[in-house]
């Protein structure tokens, strides 16, 4: 059993694949298996899968015949880990060659059942800081929830991350949403004794136009995605405060934050068709009123 699985969900990235690919294989660390899912790609995909396959015998290929999305793929991918460890990564990015050695090491040393990176946003021509710092910090599971909400030293982005794998039992990416990691990191944090974070640059988010997430990057702030932020904002309080009510106002700072953050960007870039949504956020900011819940739209009573 490998300490460490890494879990890819690709889909039609013959373009990208290889970089990400090339720079795992190239890793110092060498005690990881890659759990490699081809999503139903229709490009140049698969052969590129194959031929790792047959290069590397660290990784395993899961081969789903329609693309089912990318929650689908990493709830495969997951199934089929069986390191002690797993993280994800993304098949447009890349990692550093110590990323999964430093991970590894500060699991180890700090006994933490998750660790965490830095990284950097690759726009092509450029190096953007995304999470970096020097400090090495060790978190309670309170602190560590505190930190996931106020996003200040790291947020719920899968990679950069490593989970000890058994925090993701009875846990699945949900289906049919626009954003799946905000719906479920939230859970596996609240799971965790113990986390560390020391955001050395060991992962490159790779910034191009056909990013899952551009919208967001870009600001292209539509209804149905308020509206599922909105729905989980709600969800994951109720969560929370029923498992960890100690950290009750940094989960309703989270929302104020949030809420208060849409309304400005939402004024400030004159976004059509979202006047429902700012009008529930503008009435909580003014009012802040915790107990509203959002019900318009796809959102709907928190579970």
């Amino acid at each position: 059993m490998p300490l460490i699985s890494v879990i890819l969900v690709t889909y039609n990235r013959m373009r990208f694949l290889s970089l990400m690919l090339d720079s795992l294989r190239s890793q110092s660390f060498v005690d990881y298996e890659l759990v490699l899912v081809n999503n139903g790609s229709t490009d140049g995909t698969a052969p590129i899968c194959q031929a790792y396959v047959e290069a590397d015998s660290r990784i395993k290929l899961i081969t789903i015949p329609h693309n089912m999305g990318a929650s689908h793929g990493r709830n495969q991918g997951l199934s089929a880990a069986s390191g002690e460890y797993v993280t994800f990564v993304d098949d447009d990015d890349y990692c550093y060659p110590d990323m999964l050695s430093f991970l590894a090491r500060l699991v180890h040393e700090d006994d933490v059942d998750i660790a965490m990176c830095g990284s950097y946003n690759d726009f092509g021509d450029r190096l953007e800081p995304y999470f970096i710092g020097e400090e090495r910090i060790v978190l309670d599971r309170l602190q560590g929830l505190r930190e996931l909400l106020q996003r200040r030293i790291y947020n719920v982005a899968p990679p950069t991350k490593l989970f000890r794998r058994e925090l993701w039992e009875g846990m699945a990416f949900p289906h049919q949403v626009l954003v799946d990691d905000i719906h479920i990191i939230y859970k596996v944090f609240e799971r965790a004794r113990r986390l560390v974070v020391w955001n050395r640059p060991m992962y490159a988010f790779r910034k191009h136009t056909s990013n899952m997430t551009v919208f967001i990057h870009n600001r292209r702030i539509t209804p149905k995605l308020l509206d599922e932020y909105l729905t989980m904002y709600q969800t994951r309080a109720y969560y929370l405060l029923e498992r960890a009510p100690e950290i009750a106002e940094a989960v309703e700072s989270s929302i104020y934050s949030y809420m208060h953050s849409m309304c400005q960007l939402i004024a400030e870039n004159s976004i059509a068709g979202c006047e429902t949504q700012l009008r529930f956020m503008q009435d909580y900011v003014d009012n802040n009123r915790f107990d509203e819940i959002w019900v318009t739209g796809t959102g709907g009573e928190p579970s």
